[in-house]
């Protein structure tokens, strides 16, 4: 499946030659806008088969929970950063749409700044994720989008796909452990990142959180990581070759640019202003330095009003 989606996306990039080659009769149209249609014939495209094998809730709890009790493959788990980790991520999974899953939140004991989902609603952060965040509105964020990873049924339709990939129906222990793996360190396809971004800022918001948190956090990610800003495209054979740049380079990188993340979620954020504007959310920085959920301790300079 992966593979005939890259061809998708290619063949959408060849379309989209012909037509920046030949110019378009609307100046609007670009190949920006065309590899969005494709997104979203592939979006289609994966929900199709997922649909006809639906897995219920309860199985899909049950195989989550299998994949978590291999959590000594990623690293043993802190059990003293645990308790802070699953208050917060149970306040945002209150705003979750299918109701069947139960949470569980896991802290990995692993410098590495990350977090990641596995079916069944099982959520990871690593310790080096939870010292990078500089606020609880920042791990609300995070937290977030690995909750609607699980929610939008991502994660159970990519244990679909390594199963079938293993061609196990029922995979044995060797097998489990390496669809594990892979589940916790292969990315989502872009569409699907852009989509948990999107839930888990709603959810964050619906939260209580300050909206704005997300994007500082992946700001400063960029800075951390030492991404660098493209050049924007100014003719369209420039436009094309970054575009395919793009297509081949997302099969390799884990989540988008972080710049992307932070420039989606300011637009996801600016809609949103009119009603947000004038109402107060909580940032929670000093919850964060002390590992002291909201729910058991509301700082009231912790608050800040939307202008």
């Amino acid at each position: 499946m992966p593979r005939i989606r890259f061809f998708l996306v290619l063949a959408s990039l060849i379309a989209g030659a012909a037509l920046a080659t030949r110019g378009t009769t609307d100046p609007v149209v670009s190949l920006e806008s065309l590899t969005e249609l494709w997104s979203d014939t592939l979006r289609d495209t994966d929900q199709i088969g997922m649909k006809v094998t639906r897995v219920s809730d309860a199985d899909e709890m049950r195989i989550g929970a299998e994949l978590a009790n291999l959590v000594g493959q990623f690293g043993p788990e802190d059990p003293a950063a645990q308790p802070y980790v699953s208050a917060v991520g149970q306040i945002v999974a209150q705003h979750v749409s299918r109701r069947g899953i139960h949470y569980q939140f896991h802290v990995v004991n692993s410098s590495v700044i990350n977090a990641f989902a596995l079916p069944g609603g099982q959520i990871f952060v690593t310790s080096g994720m939870l010292n990078f965040v500089e606020s609880e509105a920042e791990l609300a964020a995070i937290l977030g989008h690995e909750i609607s990873h699980v929610d939008l049924r991502h994660c159970i339709e990519r244990y679909q796909y390594e199963a079938k990939l293993n061609k196990a129906g029922m995979p044995d222990i060797g097998q489990i452990v390496e669809i594990a793996h892979r589940l916790a360190t292969f990315s989502f396809a872009q569409y699907q990142e852009s989509d948990a971004d999107a839930q888990g800022e709603r959810m964050s918001i619906e939260s209580g959180y300050d909206p704005e948190a997300a994007a500082a956090l992946f700001r400063r990610m960029r800075t951390h990581l030492g991404e660098r800003s493209r050049t924007p495209a100014t003719t369209p054979s420039s436009e094309i070759g970054q575009s395919v740049g793009d297509a081949l380079s997302s099969f390799f990188r884990t989540h988008p640019p972080s710049e992307e993340r932070a420039r989606d979620l300011d637009a996801i954020v600016g809609r949103q202003r009119p009603a947000l504007k004038g109402k107060s959310f909580y940032v929670g920085r000093q919850n964060a330095a002390e590992r002291t959920p909201r729910s058991a301790r509301d700082y009231p300079g912790e608050y800040r009003t939307i202008k």
